[in-house]
């Protein structure tokens, strides 16, 4: 019995490693040179991490370690549209902007953010929309 547990133990500790490895990956610092909104959360411009929950692979968590500050938001993953890998796609009304996508590695890989209330405020108070893009080096 105890063989059993201890096979289990080891298989459990190489699975979460393996996880742990691939979700380290998929994290990419980011210098934003604008202040910029994720779900109801105004960050400040800055250096960031955005990285995935290992637990939900939907949540997107978005830090500054040296303002400790941190947003969270639950988007659809892979991209709306086929773009640049490897960039943050911003929704822009005015002066605010509003994280709209994350792109990894390829244009399937990443997190799509929908648009939230602030978001849906600012569009209908601004008559144009653009869309800012920053690529990840």
């Amino acid at each position: 019995m105890n063989r059993i547990i201890a096979i289990a133990l080891f298989a459990g500790a190489t699975l979460m490693t393996a996880s742990c490895a691939t979700a380290q990956s998929s994290v990419i610092v980011v210098n934003v040179p604008f202040d910029f909104t994720v779900k109801n959360t105004v960050l400040p411009a800055g250096s960031y991490t955005f990285g995935f929950d290992l637990l939900i692979p939907e949540m997107l968590i978005v830090r500054d370690r040296a303002k400790n500050v941190k947003a969270t938001d639950l988007g659809l993953l892979g991209s709306l549209d086929p773009g640049k890998p490897g960039s943050l796609i911003f929704h822009r009304y005015g002066g605010q902007y509003f994280l709209s996508e994350v792109r990894l590695g390829s244009a399937s890989d990443g997190i799509y953010l929908p648009a939230r209330k602030l978001e849906e405020q600012a569009r209908n108070l601004s008559q144009k929309e653009d869309l800012a893009s920053i690529a990840v080096h």
